[in-house]
């Protein structure tokens, strides 16, 4: 009878960490996305603010593409070698640590605008490329092969939320306090996300909650 009980038990108290792990991939994601949004949200405001034309845009706009592409191989490898979690993490903390400096190119004048937003556009990128291989691994990792297509289409379905959350408030801040604020507001937010995620995330050996 004790074993039956015992194993009543250890059923109540099944903890279902991997959905939390989810969750969490699904958060992060809607942050990837809004980020790379920003410009998009901010920058018609920011082009009359600073003074670029549509040339000049254009360039700014095509740095985070040529760093994504890049960026994809070596960001697996790393991710191989030194784990999702480790990776993750320094990728969501850098990605929004050079977002919000984007907030802060009118402090350059004529050409060196350019220069200033495209390499922090291009390091926003590069530090984003692992983040869907990271997603992938994590949910091999924790995730049996007949709950993996569920577990996908939930991250992925962050790309489009991340718009129904994001442009509305990013759309008010640069109407109500000027684009700088869109990235000091998803950059802030996104560098809290890092720490959270290394108290969230784990290997499913080593997390705290799994029984």
């Amino acid at each position: 009878m004790s074993s039956l009980s015992q194993a009543a038990s250890s059923v109540e108290k099944r903890t279902n960490a991997r959905y939390w792990i989810v969750v969490m991939l699904f958060i992060v994601t809607s942050f990837n996305y809004g980020d790379r949004a920003t410009l998009s949200i901010a920058g018609s405001e920011m082009a009359k603010d600073i003074g670029l034309d549509p040339v000049g845009m254009g360039y700014v706009f095509s740095a985070f593409s040529w760093a994504y592409v890049i960026g994809q191989i070596p960001g697996g490898w790393l991710l191989d070698r030194f784990g999702s979690k480790r990776v993750y993490f320094w990728s969501i903390f850098i990605w929004s640590m050079f977002t919000l400096l984007q907030g802060f190119v009118d402090i350059f004048s004529g050409f060196g605008i350019i220069v200033a937003l495209f390499t922090l556009r291009f390091l926003v990128g590069l530090a984003e490329a692992p983040s869907f291989p990271g997603n992938s691994r994590i949910v091999a990792a924790w995730f049996p092969a007949q709950e993996r297509g569920t577990a996908v289409s939930i991250f992925n379905s962050a790309q489009y939320f991340a718009t129904v959350i994001f442009a509305p408030i990013m759309g008010w801040l640069t109407h109500e306090v000027g684009w700088s604020h869109v990235f000091f507001f998803m950059g802030g937010l996104g560098i809290v996300i890092s720490f959270i995620w290394l108290k969230v995330i784990h290997e499913p050996n080593q997390h705290p909650g799994v029984n």
